[in-house]
């Protein structure tokens, strides 16, 4: 292990960790890790994305964790989601001439490929947050085959970076929209997400619990549900498969 730091953030690097959320739930929650430290590793054994699906991390490629103490309530940590994914989005946006999208809830799409996802866990007690740990993974030199969705990197669309620099860029960007948001609240990274929106105003299909549920995606609110418009009904959606 190396430990570095960029500006605001101090850096704890491994060369191969199970998952770096796991990790920095440990940490976390013996209180040997605080705001803005970051678990990062060269490759996982073990990666894990949303619903615990594996997360395939060979070298090449990014994963880290950011663990944040932001003093909110337990309504408002689905949020900090938002505030990482659209960080990310612009970071990779900047480096090449594709549209990058966001997809509900939490994903990066490039041409319609995942490139990248994010995995949020946090601690509560009573109705307050004590920490938050924001998992991301971006597919830099390789993506897996045989998803459930099509997947990409950034390789294939003409993006060759270094995970580190990657990080740090998007470190860079997440502290702004991060204070941004603390000081001015959600409406503004709210509007930068919907900007991005994968198939926003369209039909799509939503997976709950196996059974698939189509209608118009029509908005998501301030709590990060999914707003679904069947017919004249609008259905919020918590936790799903967007397709």
């Amino acid at each position: 292990m190396k430990n570095w730091t960029h500006k605001n953030f101090t850096i704890h690097q491994f060369d191969e960790l199970e998952s770096t959320n796991s990790h920095a739930l440990q940490l976390a929650n013996s209180r040997q890790i605080f705001e803005r430290e970051v678990i990062l590793a060269d490759a996982q054994k073990s990666g894990r994305g949303r619903m615990e699906r594996l997360w395939s991390s060979p070298v090449g490629n990014l994963y880290f964790s950011l663990v944040l103490c932001p003093k909110i309530s337990a309504a408002e940590v689905s949020q900090i989601s938002f505030v990482a994914i659209v960080a990310l989005q612009r970071v990779v946006s900047r480096a090449l001439q594709n549209v990058v999208e966001v997809k509900w809830p939490n994903d990066l799409l490039i041409d319609g490929k995942k490139v990248a996802g994010l995995l949020l866990e946090s601690k509560i007690s009573g109705n307050d947050c004590e920490f938050v740990i924001v998992g991301i993974g971006v597919n830099i030199a390789s993506n897996p085959l045989n998803t459930i969705f099509p997947a990409g990197c950034l390789k294939d669309f003409g993006v060759n970076i270094l995970p580190q620099d990657l990080l740090k860029f998007f470190l860079d960007e997440f502290e702004k929209i991060y204070q941004s948001w603390g000081d001015f609240g959600f409406g503004g990274v709210r509007k930068l997400w919907l900007k991005n929106a994968y198939r926003l105003g369209k039909e799509i299909g939503v997976k709950i619990d196996g059974e698939e549920l189509r209608g118009v995606f029509e908005d998501f609110d301030l709590e990060g549900n999914l707003v679904l418009r069947c017919g004249e009904k609008l259905v919020k959606i918590s936790t799903a498969d967007v397709s």
